[in-house]
Parts: structure tokens; sequence; C-alpha cells
């Protein structure tokens, strides 16, 4: 049995743990106040990561990727590392259903990184995020569409971006593909991203998919996704584990560091092996994904999927005990650097259709049983 990975794959994510650790982790106090960052310093990332080889190594094959899933998943654990939400040309996979025409105006400008497609999918409020209590409507008007509803954003749209807006149209909940500058869009903040949807006017050639057919795009691409976000969540993980443990060490309360006291040993060598558990099970699902490119992923995704989410939960509040201690807050609070680029309630779903997928498996049932 080998565990080496490739030296090509080493040296580029050695090259990337480097560019992390000098142009991206710097920025993490600005980011964390201000929730943003500057247009020349996205540019300057943005540049790096191209001069790297990097931008747009995940995409499928017939986009210009096609890296192997082992690959993408040492990539994506070190992008995990940083709280900076690094692009590397990666488009949600609902958008690789676009038409030919779709293709030219949205696809290809989004791979190249000249478009960002934000997804308005979930909605405001308990359950906002299961799609069977979506309530953005899609009502037919002169051969088109006109939407009204309210979406929750994980990101605020900027010139020249377009969302993918999930409502219920006629047949069924249907995407569509929006341009921010089309009439009836507004932004709130309360202090979340909300989308106002105000009688905005789709035509029929905006239908990412098929009409009524909005929860099956991407589907073909969803375990892979799933693997690649459980490698992220490792190194999310890694970076609560190494604050932690950097606090527990340089922080003395009544004459002794904290890093002596069995409860933060206890609970920073569980953070450990749960680190270490849950990236193995990661890199053998994708392994798995490399070795058999037709075998139906969706068990060892959704066991990735499940482990690692859960593996996130405990970390945040390993790392919160850790840190409520005596000495000073965190400048970076664990819990509030996770909910921001996880958002809690999107996650809780995830873990839950996991589970669902698994127990299936287990008992011979379909999913919707």
């Amino acid at each position: 049995m080998d565990f080496e990975f490739p030296p090509d794959t080493i040296m580029l994510r050695d090259m990337l743990r480097r560019f992390i650790q000098k142009e991206a982790r710097p920025l993490e106090m600005k980011y964390f106040t201000s929730g943003e960052l500057e247009d020349k310093e996205r540019a300057r990332l943005r540049q790096a990561i191209e001069q790297m080889g990097l931008w747009g190594l995940t995409a499928p094959e017939a986009f210009g990727g096609g890296l192997d899933t082992v690959s993408a998943c040492l990539i994506e654990e070190e992008l995990g590392k940083t709280f900076i939400p690094l692009e590397i040309g990666e488009v949600p996979a609902p958008l690789y259903a676009c038409s030919d025409q779709q293709m030219a105006r949205y696809l290809e400008p989004a791979l190249a990184g000249e478009r960002r497609a934000i997804i308005a999918a979930r909605e405001p409020g308990s359950g906002g995020c299961r799609p069977e209590n979506w309530l953005t409507n899609a009502a037919t008007e002169n051969g088109g569409y006109r939407i009204n509803g309210r979406k929750s954003l994980s990101k605020a749209p900027a010139p020249g971006d377009f969302l993918i807006v999930y409502a219920r149209a006629p047949e069924g909940l249907t995407a569509f593909l929006i341009d921010w500058e089309s009439e009836g869009l507004q932004l709130e903040r309360q202090p979340d991203i909300i989308l106002e949807i105000n009688s905005c006017l789709a035509s029929p050639e905006s239908i990412l998919g098929e009409p009524g057919k909005a929860l099956t795009l991407g589907a073909e691409e969803a375990p892979r996704a799933w693997i690649r976000m459980g490698a992220r969540y490792v190194g999310m993980v890694e970076r609560l584990l190494e604050m932690a443990a950097e606090h527990a060490r340089d922080w003395v309360s009544l004459g002794e560091a904290l890093a002596v006291r069995p409860a933060i040993q206890e609970m920073l060598a569980l953070m450990r092996i749960d680190v270490e558990s849950s990236r193995w099970l990661v890199y053998h699902a994708a392994w798995l994904a490399d070795a058999n490119p037709k075998e139906n992923l969706r068990i060892p995704a959704a066991q990735v999927r499940l482990a690692t989410g859960e593996m996130l939960q405990r970390a945040v509040d390993r790392a919160t005990m850790i840190f409520a201690g005596p000495g000073p807050s965190p400048q970076i609070e664990p819990q509030r650097l996770v909910r921001d680029l996880v958002p809690n309630e999107a996650l809780q779903l995830a873990l839950q259709q996991a589970r669902a997928v698994i127990a299936a498996s287990e008992l011979n049932l379909t999913e919707a049983q």
C-alpha cells in the first residue's frame, strides 16, 4: 500500500503553502475586521495564483482543468489554512449545465475569473436551507417569468457578477441565470447579505438546465465537490489547532502555562486525532474517485461530508473553550471565522443529507425513504 503523493503534487502544495504564509495570512486581520479585501489586494492574490498555475485546475477536463482528485484535495487542504477566501477559478457545479448559448455569456467568463457566479438558493429564516421551504416564486408572464422573493447570499455581488437564482416556477423548482445589473434586484445587510427580488423579469433562455430540475444540477460533480470540501475542512481544523496550541503555550495563568493543564491537553489531543482520521478518510475517497472515475462515489463522499463537517463543529467548540479560559480573547474568534466561511444552517443541512445517504445505503433503502 503506497501512501506517497506524486512529487509534482507535493511541489505544488509546498509552493501554495509558502504563498499562503507570506501573502494571505498577513491580510487576515484586515479581512476579518472589514469583511472584504481591496481590489488591488484581490488582483495581487489572483495574479499569484495564476503564476503558480493553480487557476482553473479543479474544473472538469473538458473546460481546461482535469486535476486529479487527490491533488485537488491537497490544494484544498492548504487553502483551508487561511481565512482569506482565495479564488482559484472554481465555479458552482450547476453552472456546467449551461447551454451552448449561455456558455459564452456566463460559464466561460466565470472560468476565466472575469465574472463571478453567486448562488441565490438559501432564504432568510429558520429552515431557509431546505428547498421545500423556499418561497421565491417565478410566475409566467408573456412567455417569460416574473420572479419575486428574498435570498440569503454568501457574498455581495459586484458589477459584472451574475446570480443563479432558484425559484418555484409552474414546472417546479427552476434555476435562472440573472445578471446583477438586472432591474428588480436590491441588497440589504442586516447584518447578513439579503437579496431582494422584486418583479425581476427572466426569459426562458435564462433557465439553467431544464425547467423544474434545479435540484439535479451539478449532481454528477457533487460527490467530488464534497470530497474537496472535506479536504478544505481538514485544513481549517489544522489552523484552529495551530491557533489553540499557540495560545496554550504562550498564555501563563497562576504561574503556569495553559498547556500543562490536563483539560487543555485532552482537547488538543482530540483535535489532532480528529484531523488525522478525517484526513485519511478524505484521501481514501479521493483515491477511489481517481482509481474508478465511473464508479458511484456518493457513499464515500457522504462519509467524508459527515465526518469532516462534524469534525469542524467539534474543533470550533474545543478551540473556543481553550480561548475562553484565562487570558486575552483571540483576535480572530473561531466561531465567527467558521460561521463566516461555512454558514451553520448550510452545514447542518449538509450533515443531515449525508446521514440520510449513508443510512439509506446501510438499510438498502432509497434516500427518499
